[in-house]
């Protein structure tokens, strides 16, 4: 009896982690220019262009939105300040399922002012819903542009300036899905800083200063240890 008592002890601890590994979320990523999702260790390649970067998957699971580089990947990313090019192919944003099928374009690669030109595409978010995806381009010669998709109505606009970008999509409290962005800022009586602000989802109201943080790891961890807790 003491062995069965041991044995079911170790089964009620054992059995429940392995549901969780089985249960892992998915994990999505590039590799020499191609796409793969990964389940329980078990790996699909979903793209075979070997010019697409960037992956992130979509609340659910269901798809992926990736970058296709037009200048190949022989250039990882842009900086901040540079213009986006179209030759010799436009960068595009574009969709695919989580079992391969179904690829398409979102968005093509523009040349324009720094508000409405589009490349690079990074730092791609969905919102909790999978309604938006917001993205980071270069724009000015100290700030990129943050830009937003609608995948219901298929519009995209500039939001505004941002050198960085986490959504709150993760949160359960009033802010759930709000921005924090890093901007470039100036004083009144000159000089500059970079500092992390909190926008409303639609990029419109400043809800206010976060201030500023040592790396990027830094703010994830205050946004998901204090920004995003609820209240007691």
């Amino acid at each position: 009896m003491k062995w069965h008592r041991i044995l079911l002890t170790a089964l009620a601890v054992l059995l429940p982690c392995a549901a969780r590994a089985q249960t892992a979320a998915p994990h999505v990523y590039s590799d020499a220019g191609n796409i793969f999702i990964e389940r329980n260790g078990a790996k699909t390649q979903l793209t075979n262009s070997e010019m697409d970067v960037d992956p992130v998957l979509a609340p659910g699971g269901g798809a992926v939105a990736y970058t296709r580089q037009g200048r190949g990947r022989s250039v990882r990313g842009y900086d901040v300040n540079q213009f986006c090019a179209t030759t010799p192919r436009p960068d595009e944003l574009r969709q695919v399922n989580a079992d391969g099928s179904a690829d398409k374009l979102i968005l093509t690669g523009r040349k324009g002012e720094p508000p409405q030109q589009l490349c690079d595409f990074r730092s791609k978010q969905f919102s909790s819903d999978g309604r938006r995806l917001y993205f980071l381009t270069p724009g000015w010669a100290t700030s990129g542009a943050l830009h937003v998709y609608d995948m219901g109505t298929t519009d995209e606009r500039f939001v505004l300036p941002a050198n960085d970008l986490l959504v709150l999509n993760f949160c359960s409290n009033k802010y759930k899905d709000a921005l924090v962005v890093e901007q470039h800022r100036y004083f009144l009586l000159g000089g500059s800083y970079d500092w992390y602000w909190l926008f409303d989802p639609a990029g419109k109201k400043e809800l206010g200063p976060l201030g500023d943080f040592d790396n990027p790891e830094d703010m994830v961890r205050q946004a998901r240890g204090v920004w995003c807790e609820s209240p007691r």
